[in-house]
């Protein structure tokens, strides 16, 4: 009897204990399953934030930088533009009138031929002020640095991070530079030696041909006196002989 009641306390016991490790299972189970809600929900929350930072670091980009848009247009000429063509773009500060404009940013553009071409320059808002005049201004350089082309009139634009610029349209008409203007006088120089050079040739054979018609002249004079003067003595001797001729006669009818 005593052996029976041994066993049923030793499988209490064990029973007993059995429980109290299943009960250590499952609250180590519960307390693993709260550890990785929580460390999900701080998961979450460092994504949002970090989705938050880089949505609030693209806002200040923007918001740092604008970009004006448009249309460049070369006006109805003969004047082509230059092989090696450097066209620039820009944006000026104009707030003083009697300064010169002071040149934010600038953009080179790809251009050929004469038809019209887009463009678009970016700017950094926090070195423009709203306040001031601004505009934009083309120009066009040959392959030696000189201007053939620009933009004569001005291009207002509204500038800032609040600005809301529509895209704007840019004519340019030839210039006339030193360099353009050198080749016509350059040419007329060429043409005025050639002309100079060939008036003192014509100078030179028209001397040539007095200075020979002249010579000929006097030639032709020379002969003409010894054959005036052949004759007048001729004619000199041949009245002395009929003189002669006479005085004899008069000589015989007197005696």
């Amino acid at each position: 009897m005593k052996r029976h009641l041994f066993i049923v306390a030793a499988l209490t016991g064990t029973l007993a204990l059995a429980g109290c490790d299943k009960a250590d299972d499952t609250e180590q189970d519960a307390q693993a399953e709260t550890t990785q809600t929580e460390q999900s929900a701080q998961g979450e929350q460092t994504a949002q934030s970090e989705q938050t930072d880089q949505s609030d670091t693209n806002q200040d980009t923007q918001q740092a930088s604008k970009t004006l848009d448009g249309v460049l247009e070369f006006a109805a000429t003969d004047t082509p533009l230059p092989d090696d063509a450097q066209v620039v773009v820009s944006l000026r500060d104009e707030a003083l009138a009697d300064a010169p404009a002071t040149i934010i940013t600038e953009t080179n553009v790809d251009a050929s031929g004469n038809g019209p071409v887009e463009f678009s320059l970016d700017y950094p808002t926090d070195q423009v002020d709203p306040g001031h005049a601004h505009a934009l201004h083309a120009e066009v350089f040959d392959g030696d640095g000189n201007l053939r082309w620009n933009s004569p009139e001005r291009h207002p634009v509204e500038v800032g991070p609040e600005a809301e610029q529509a895209p704007i349209t840019l004519t340019l008409e030839p210039v006339a530079t030193e360099a353009m203007a050198g080749e016509p006088l350059e040419e007329t120089g060429e043409a005025l030696d050639e002309a100079g050079d060939a008036v003192a040739n014509t100078a030179g054979e028209a001397v040539e041909a007095t200075e020979q018609a002249a010579g000929d002249a006097a030639e032709a004079t020379q002969e003409t006196a010894e054959d005036a003067a052949e004759a007048t003595q001729q004619a000199a001797e041949e009245t002395a002989e009929e003189l002669d001729e006479v005085t004899q006669d008069d000589t015989q009818s007197t005696q």
